[in-house]
């Protein structure tokens, strides 16, 4: 058995559409741990995201670690092939990701409400 350190990765969800690719969230497992990534792909872009903390241990950036490319090739082997799936999907919402604050765009804020560093001191 090898020294290197594998990790996984699994299909969560099919998140949809977005900007005419799909991207998928995934769960990424690590030494034991496990963290969501996502993978986005599209027949002419490919791109695949990890936690920050992975990032942090292997002391770079996803794209430079040794294990990347077999990494990349085991979730395609898993995903449903870009113009078999395409049509399939709706638009990704991305408001369900965040909470709501009552707050909307574009909202004027009144200067009173905001506080400066002066008046905490």
């Amino acid at each position: 058995m090898s020294d290197e350190i594998l990790m996984t990765a699994d299909i969560v969800d099919y998140l949809g559409k977005y900007e005419n690719g799909v991207l998928v969230l995934l769960s990424i497992g690590y030494k034991g741990n496990f963290t969501e990534g996502t993978i986005y792909y599209s027949n002419e872009m490919l791109s695949l995201t990890v936690d920050e903390s992975i990032e942090e241990e292997l002391g770079m950036k996803i794209e430079f670690w040794d294990g990347y490319r077999d990494l990349l090739i085991s979730v395609l082997k898993k995903v449903v092939p870009y113009n078999e799936i395409i049509n399939r999907l709706d638009e990704v919402d991305f408001t369900i990701y965040v909470e709501d604050d009552e707050s909307e765009e574009g909202e004027e804020v009144d200067d009173d409400d905001i506080d400066s560093e002066e008046d905490e001191l």
